[in-house]
């Protein structure tokens, strides 16, 4: 990097017209930047934020089945991806665990993909409404550092940008997926998958057109176990074999007798985006996406009777002890989801060389029910509606110079979150029909209206001080919460916040960076931390109206230095998190009990590493490894003090990744990729201590790919995850050995 004004650097990428380009194999697209976040927002934050790019050309180098695979090496971060085809895919980083899905943020050529309706496992964002075949680049931006985003940036905000043709451009690919799974317990299989895409678009005139298909089809190894309950009538257990003596996280015993959710899922995404040059300086992007998932979990029972027969309830005498299986621990059950994006933006120019933007988006869970069977073979069952909820977003936005040395951002924001969920008896519960009473209902909307304002300012030769802040107002109305008998409505709150910003850089010699950066970030309570509440056979969930929000003090520490073939750097990072939001599930009981609360403080800080280098030792080799080591930890909580000074759940002590691709020969290349995650808890206090299901492994993980260009257009690609076959958790199991299989034609 040489040692010029950065503040120039920004205005120089803020007036610039050139379109960026996807990568340099895909020649007939242009990689769009979101309306939300200009290629000269993007390129400014690095002033003020660690940054790191995923461009296409990567992507093809490594197995992608969905988006979420754009993170999978990026340094200090995991997606809870279960398996191929999951759509709970929560982003973990610095200070974020795999049950914070609220402190992220995923957008879309500037439409909002997060669901921040809630924050857990079901809140994770809607990657399929985004194809891997879309995809141009990624960003991924580290902290709250900037003004231009709401307090859920605390902890990782990733930027998808699509491409849109130049030209005439088509792409079709069939992947095909299989994993041997293998457990202790005896719920072992193959599990196969396939998936189909299909891009079409072209520009003509004034006009640019990309509509592009997408079908999976994959089935996924067992998601959970059932457990038994010691004790029972001894009179009439039934003696069985197949069941597995097992312990808990906590070292509590348990007797394993079954698998579940065995899920079975078909997506279908299909998306259309249309750009239209509306006048010299004016340009408008219409987008339409719909995704629908219908999703079969079977269960399966691991025991028999003396005749050979499953069992899957009732009382069992095994391994020399009486246990009672619950009714609803084999249960099957099924989704059925239909959601829509719309979206809107306009991009415009000044005639002096200040940039204005606009971008309004609608998300929309047309249907969304989730179907659950009481016992293993019964007709009767609940269905769980979320139909109508959804989220609205509003932006606009002006970037320009002020003289010759400024940088400055100005804009407002408005969102609104709708979340309605009624569950009522069925009597048929695979067909979806609530024919029954209800059985509980909660409802409640959040509201942010917000309005910042950023500087970026040259203030001398190799110097640039950012400065901005973000006024927030924030409203949460319309609680209810009920059951079969009645409902309780709750008090509308309100709140107002301001959240400062700071970065000062110093480019101090030839290709070196030194970067030092502070942002306070508010992250408000979802509408389900504020109202959700429930009581069903095998779960209790408590809400609380009264949650505080998040506040989050952050700063952080880079050194840069770049090279002639790459770069890379180290960060040493602080996040001091007041009345942080947990929700936390007691499985030691049945049923299992789930509640939210604000933990007093919490203190997550360490060091990263990244190293980037291209044409290593030789042509055409490249190699990229990052190495972070965190501290997080729970310093004050008095609601539950034995948290205190015990590591924060979900965030490793390590994580490490290293990707190497070798392109050996004209239209070949291979990869090879490590991911190391190291020691975790699950729960706040610590007590989890054993390597099972339910809890939180430290794990590593190796994967591979080889792909050919066969023929002009034609690409074959063989590749595998999890190549050693390491069975490790996530409360869940991950994947075990899964192949990949890919066969593609580029126009």
């Amino acid at each position: 990097m040489n040692a010029i004004p950065l503040g120039l650097c920004a205005a120089a990428l803020a007036i610039s017209t050139s379109p960026v380009m996807a990568s340099d194999t895909v020649t007939a697209a242009t990689t769009l930047t979101p309306v939300s976040v200009h290629a000269s927002d993007t390129q400014v934050m690095s002033a003020e934020s660690v940054q790191v790019r995923v461009d296409r050309a990567q992507l093809q180098r490594q197995n992608v089945s969905d988006s979420a695979d754009a993170l999978k090496y990026a340094p200090n971060m995991i997606v809870r991806k279960r398996y191929i085809g999951d759509p709970n895919a929560v982003i973990s980083g610095r200070n974020t665990g795999t049950l914070q899905s609220a402190r992220s943020l995923l957008y879309a050529d500037g439409l909002l993909l997060s669901n921040l309706m809630t924050n857990g496992w079901d809140g994770a964002p809607r990657w399929g409404m985004v194809a891997p075949q879309e995809i141009g680049a990624v960003d991924i931006l580290y902290g709250p550092y900037s003004a231009l985003y709401p307090g859920n940036s605390l902890g990782t905000t990733v930027l998808i940008h699509t491409i849109l043709p130049n030209r005439l451009m088509a792409s079709a690919s069939s992947q095909f997926f299989s994993q041997d799974y293998r457990d202790a317990y005896g719920a072992g299989g193959h599990y196969n998958g396939h998936q189909l895409s299909a891009t079409l678009g072209n520009r003509q005139g004034r006009w640019s057109w990309l509509v592009s298909v997408n079908r999976l089809d994959n089935h996924g190894q067992p998601m959970q176990y059932a457990t038994a309950r010691a004790g029972g009538d001894a009179a009439v257990a039934v003696p069985v074999t197949g069941a597995t003596n097992d312990r808990n996280p906590n070292g509590s015993p348990r007797l394993v007798y079954g698998a579940n959710t065995i899920e079975h899922t078909v997506q279908t995404q299909a998306k259309l985006k249309l750009g239209v040059k509306l006048a010299e300086h004016v340009d408008a992007l219409f987008t339409l996406g719909w995704w629908h998932n219908r999703a079969d979990e079977r269960t399966r029972s691991l025991i028999r009777n003396a005749a050979g027969e499953l069992v899957d309830e009732g009382v069992i005498s095994a391994n020399g002890k009486t246990w009672t299986l619950p009714s609803s621990g084999l249960a099957p059950s099924s989704a059925n989801d239909s959601h829509a994006l719309y979206g809107i933006e306009l991009n415009g120019k000044f005639d002096n060389d200040w940039r204005w933007t606009a971008v309004a988006s609608h998300y929309d869970f047309l249907r969304s029910q989730s179907r659950n069977a009481l016992n293993p073979s019964g007709a009767a069952g609940t269905v769980a509606d979320k139909g109508g909820s959804g989220w609205d977003t509003f932006d606009l936005r002006s970037s320009g110079p002020v003289g010759d040395s400024h940088m400055l951002y100005a804009g407002v924001h408005g969102d609104r979150y709708l979340l309605d969920s009624r569950v009522r008896n069925s009597s048929q519960w695979w067909t979806g029909a609530a024919d029954g009473p209800q059985v509980s209902h909660f409802a409640g909307r959040t509201q942010t209206r917000a309005a910042y304002l950023q500087d970026v300012w040259a203030f001398a030769p190799a110097w640039a001080l950012t400065v901005g802040g973000r006024l927030e107002q924030w409203r949460a109305y319309g609680g209810v919460l009920g059951n079969a008998d009645g409902s309780l409505h709750y008090a509308n709150r309100q709140r107002t916040d301001f959240s400062p910003k700071a970065s000062l850089a110093w480019d101090f010699a030839s290709d070196w960076q030194l970067r030092l950066a502070y942002g306070k970030a508010v992250r408000y309570p979802t509408v389900s931390e504020l109202f959700q509440g429930s009581i069903s056979a095998n779960a209790i969930v408590n809400n609380n109206p009264a949650l505080r929000p998040e506040r989050d003090q952050s700063a952080d520490l880079t050194l840069t230095h770049q090279l002639d073939k790459g770069h890379w750097r180290v960060s040493l990072y602080q996040d001091r998190i007041a009345d942080s939001l947990y929700s936390q599930t007691d499985i030691t009981v049945t049923p299992t009990v789930t509640s939210v609360q604000n933990i007093d403080l919490v203190r997550s800080r360490g060091i990263e590493g990244e190293l980037v280098l291209t044409d290593v030792w030789t042509s055409g080799l490249d190699i990229s490894a990052s190495l972070a080591l965190n501290d997080a930890k729970t310093l004050r909580d008095r609601q539950f003090p034995r948290a205190e000074d015990n590591h924060f759940p979900r965030i490793p002590r390590l994580r490490a990744n290293l990707f190497a691709d070798y392109r050996f020969a004209p239209g070949w290349d291979a990869s090879l990729g490590v991911r190391r995650s190291g020691r975790q808890y699950g729960t706040l206090d610590n007590s989890d201590f054993v390597d099972t299901y339910g809890a939180v492994s430290a794990f590593t993980v190796a994967d591979a790919k080889l792909r050919w260009a066969f023929a002009p257009h034609w690409t074959a690609s063989l590749g595998v995850d999890n190549l050693t076959d390491t069975h490790y958790w996530v409360y869940h199991p991950y994947a075990g050995r899964t192949w990949f299989g890919e066969v593609r034609w580029e126009l």
